[in-house]
């Protein structure tokens, strides 16, 4: 019910043309399921993508959900990593730093891992393999910031499990 009556609401926002409504709508069809109704509000919301105060970040973060959902991994690699690599003179001038925003670093590292998984199926281990290292290395990252992430320490045994590094995936498996 609070979910319906957000779009409501929402849809109400982007009639006063404003890139919140949309922006909030795709979140509202996230949660709920309705991917292809967050497609169209996110393209929707791009629309507003001049107008000062626009957050490039969210848009990216997330297209990145969406697009994982959708299992365009490539796409969604690239809006995540947008997330956190890109510095725009608006998100300096606001203080935003997302590179340390692990909840976006373990999404990448899960896409990845996805990626790799898809590679493997299609026969092509060393670019799956390629793709296990960089998740590795981005739930690394993770833990870099949390020591007790246990989103990355699971990944990490999954992934070490995948990659044949048993004691490093045990160690992973205890520490989750």
């Amino acid at each position: 019910g609070e979910l319906r009556q957000a779009a409501e609401a929402f849809t109400q926002v982007e009639q006063l043309d404003r890139w919140d409504g949309p922006m909030n709508l795709t979140r509202v069809y996230n949660t709920e399921g309705r991917i292809n109704e967050a497609v169209a509000a996110l393209q929707r919301a791009s629309e507003f993508s001049d107008e000062p105060g626009y957050p490039r970040w969210t848009w990216a973060w997330l297209s990145g959900v969406v697009n994982r959902q959708q299992g365009r991994l490539d796409e969604a690699v690239l809006n995540l990593r947008s997330v956190l690599e890109d510095r725009t003179p608006e998100s300096i001038e606001r203080g935003f730093d997302f590179s340390l925003d692990y909840e976006v670093i373990n999404l990448l590292g899960q896409t990845l891992f996805d990626k790799g998984r898809l590679r493997s199926r299609q026969g092509r281990d060393e670019e799956a393999r390629e793709l296990w290292q960089q998740a590795i290395e981005t739930f690394e990252r993770t833990l870099a910031i949390d020591s007790q992430n246990v989103t990355a320490h699971y990944n990490l045994q999954l992934l070490f499990t995948e990659t044949g590094e048993t004691a490093q995936a045990e160690e992973h498996e205890r520490l989750h």
